[in-house]
């Protein structure tokens, strides 16, 4: 079933989100807070998304009515991040991900957009491009959990 078969990179998701909520009006945050945010941020999208249930859609219009469900949660995660004031060797990464995650929503949008319309072509297009944020959010996951951040479960 197509729906199955992108579940497994949707799943993705949640590994490739990151978050936390607020910014910090006197100055970065600490080291552990940041972690915090981020930790608690990954676990509301693991939530979500598993809420959803992707995997058990039956065909493409339920696998983007599924998929539809968690976008406002990847978008308010997107907005999170880019409220952050994070350690300065995390401030790059962190836009990074804010970024990618702006872009997955849009994507899961198109994914929506083309499977209303039954565009079967333009619903693979929309997954490729989410199969290419969800790769582009990677490095600054790795890099963050380089630098010693314990990012949480998105980064297993």
């Amino acid at each position: 079933m197509q729906a199955k078969r992108y579940a497994v990179c949707v799943a993705v998701i949640a590994l490739a989100g990151c978050g936390g909520g607020g910014s910090s009006s006197s100055g970065p945050l600490s080291k552990s807070d940041y972690e915090h945010k981020m930790q608690s941020e990954a676990e509301r999208l693991t939530k979500a998304l598993q809420g959803a249930d992707i995997t058990s859609a039956k065909n493409m219009q339920e696998f983007a009515s599924r998929l539809g469900a968690v976008k406002d949660d990847i978008a308010k995660a997107a907005d999170d991040v880019d409220a952050l004031d994070p350690p300065a060797n995390a401030a790059a990464d962190t836009q990074t991900i804010a970024d990618v995650l702006h872009r997955i929503a849009a994507a899961i949008g198109q994914i929506q957009t083309a499977a209303a319309k039954n565009d079967g072509a333009g619903f693979q297009q929309a997954v490729q491009q989410l199969q290419r944020e969800l790769r582009a959010a990677q490095p600054a996951v790795r890099d963050l959990k380089q630098k010693g951040y314990d990012v949480g479960e998105f980064a297993s």
